[in-house]
């Protein structure tokens, strides 16, 4: 794997893909894959956060981003001789070194392709469509990806597999209550701009607050509300019942694992993560109906059209009122949850480099 994304990145789903992935790789015995060493600076804190991984890719803190990419756009091109060399971003500079590698790129969603507004900098700088036309095999991390791909770039000369993310074991039932939580709230997780949809999420919750005034709205991640956040959560009377926080990841099971229910309203995502550490924490979830989210609720998830506000206040005043819901979904979640491990997604990419190597 190179280095690319664990220098973007401190936190985030692209990272915490290839670090679990480099977590299941460095088990002794485990999977029949060795990692090469990067030799590099890095900021990615999964990785720098784990003194056994840091130790074993060569990495050290570069302290900023501007650092671990000055390094890795500045250094000699890598000559090593290794069988396959698994792209974790689309740099151009990724594009070269490694002399007679089979090339594998993971595509995690295509939304900079079909919603332009939400590009970041870095994405006017890399070269995805370069990547995935000169690669020996892609990996989709959804079905819903894998359509989105072909739709935006057509016919792909590589095989492309489906390999779904998995959910960490501390993602679990019955995690000891964290005091500093409401008593009874509806959960959010991530970002909330643009396609998020966390304002259909506001809208739905003031009409339910009117029957449920001891219940609260808490978003966690994303940053502090905007003007314009706060400025609606006035308007609709609910800004003394709606909080946000940012927590740390080891408190995280604990704020899924006590809320009434969680809340995914994106009309897009390449996988959904947050969707799935709900299931797996036991807690009631309702998810938008669109993009890769129903490959990742399954029957184990309440739904409601993107954008609907009418039907995600009928899907969460249901939740709220009937115990035995909340309770078959919370069983039900779990056990969908299960189906989706970073063992599994490991020994699925592995399969895909093996494959590609007989090819």
């Amino acid at each position: 794997m190179d280095e690319q994304i664990f220098a973007i990145q401190e936190f985030g789903g692209i990272s915490r893909l290839f670090a679990e992935l480099t977590k299941q790789y460095s088990k002794p015995g485990a999977i029949d894959v060795n990692l090469e060493p990067m030799h590099a600076p890095i900021v990615n804190r999964y990785i720098l956060g784990n003194p056994e991984l840091e130790q074993a890719l060569d990495v050290w803190d570069a302290r900023s981003p501007w650092n671990a990419l000055g390094r890795y756009f500045t250094r000699r091109r890598p000559s090593t001789p290794v069988d396959v060399l698994h792209s974790t971003f689309y740099l151009p500079h990724g594009l070269a070194g490694y002399p007679g590698a089979r090339r594998i790129v993971t595509v995690h969603d295509m939304i900079p392709e079909l919603m332009p507004k939400t590009r970041r900098r870095l994405d006017f700088i890399t070269l995805k469509r370069r990547y995935v036309h000169t690669a020996d095999h892609v990996i989709c991390v959804s079905e819903a990806t894998r359509q989105d791909l072909l739709r935006c770039y057509g016919p792909v000369a590589a095989p492309i597999t489906v390999v779904h993310h998995g959910v960490d074991p501390a993602f679990t039932p019955n995690v000891p209550r964290w005091a500093d939580l409401p008593d009874r709230y509806v959960l959010y997780v991530g970002n909330r701009g643009a396609y998020k949809d966390a304002a259909v999420l506001m809208d739905a919750f003031a009409r339910v607050t009117k029957n449920e005034p001891e219940t609260r709205l808490l978003f966690v991640g994303g940053g502090p509300f905007t003007r314009t956040e706060r400025q609606r959560l006035e308007a609709l009377g609910i800004d003394r019942v709606t909080d946000q926080r940012s927590l740390p990841e080891a408190e995280m099971p604990a704020a899924y694992g006590q809320a009434l229910m969680c809340v995914f309203p994106s009309r897009f995502e390449g996988f959904g993560l947050p969707a799935l550490e709900a299931m797996a924490c036991g807690t009631p979830t309702i998810l938008a109906a669109g993009s890769s989210l129903p490959e990742v609720g399954g029957d184990a998830a309440a739904y409601f059209t993107p954008g609907s506000t009418d039907e995600l206040t009928q899907a969460m005043t249901t939740l709220v009122g009937d115990d035995v819901a909340r309770r078959e979904l919370s069983a039900a979640g779990i056990d969908r949850a299960r189906q989706f491990t970073w063992e599994r997604t490991a020994a699925n990419t592995a399969a895909v480099y093996r494959a590609t190597l007989e090819g």
